[in-house]
């Protein structure tokens, strides 16, 4: 029987938030409209308009830290859960 590392899977989620989550507020702060449009193409029901963008880096800083913590968190969980519920 297979198992994963909950350590491993949680910290390989918080890597690619913390790749991922700074290129997306840059891809906003450049181009706002085209990330609407692909918003609203992928997520049903969704009419998004990005007004007022948050640019300080204290927020990008503290919001990128605080978001790869939550995705390390459900990394973490997801393979302990897969492990437990998998197990011989």
């Amino acid at each position: 029987m297979q198992k994963l590392n909950p350590v491993a899977l949680g910290g390989t989620f918080a890597i690619i938030d913390l790749v991922l989550h700074p290129l997306f507020h840059l891809w906003v702060a450049v181009s706002p409209r085209s990330y609407e449009r692909l918003m609203n193409v992928f997520v049903a029901g969704l009419h998004l308009q990005v007004t007022e963008f948050d640019t300080s880096i204290t927020h990008l800083i503290l919001g990128t830290v605080l978001e790869a913590a939550a995705f390390g968190a459900l990394g973490f969980v997801a393979a302990s859960l897969y492990n437990w519920l998998h197990r011989a």
